[in-house]
């Protein structure tokens, strides 16, 4: 039985310095070939006509990739989006989405946002243009 044992020692032994490779290449960051995102703070203000556009949402769509951040302008007209990726960006502005439908309810009369012209409300169609660099970023938009 001793014999047994050992054998079944030995392969216990045998079985953990995979085991632990693994382990040890997982934590320590082996074989990942993915180099860190370098990131950046971007802090937009959108104003039409010298006032500031309120309500809408920012989208931004980096030229060439599928990399994008969206963020909801506050009621200054601002907003601040953290950990956005470095690269040059193409920005558009929404109108808010409209709120869900309820069937117990009138339906919401569409509110129209002439502060949002129809060209910045499309990455194909809008003007505006972002580039991000690592750290603080600051970008005014005045929509015409």
């Amino acid at each position: 039985m001793n014999h047994h044992y050992t054998e079944q020692q030995a392969f216990i032994r045998v079985m953990m310095i995979p085991a632990l490779l693994m382990f040890v290449c997982t934590f320590a960051g082996c074989g990942s070939s993915e180099p860190e995102k370098v990131i950046g703070t971007v802090t937009l203000s959108v104003t039409h006509d010298g006032k500031p556009v309120t309500e809408g949402t920012v989208n931004m769509i980096e030229i060439g990739s599928s990399k994008s951040a969206t963020g909801t302008l506050n009621e200054t007209g601002n907003l601040t989006l953290e950990n956005v990726e470095v690269g040059k960006y193409t920005v558009s502005i929404l109108p808010p989405p409209l709120p869900p439908a309820d069937p117990d309810q009138p339906p919401v009369p569409i509110k129209n946002y002439p502060n949002i012209p129809d060209k910045y409300r499309s990455e194909t169609t809008s003007p505006l243009s972002a580039e991000v660099k690592e750290g603080t970023n600051e970008f005014q938009f005045e929509l015409k």
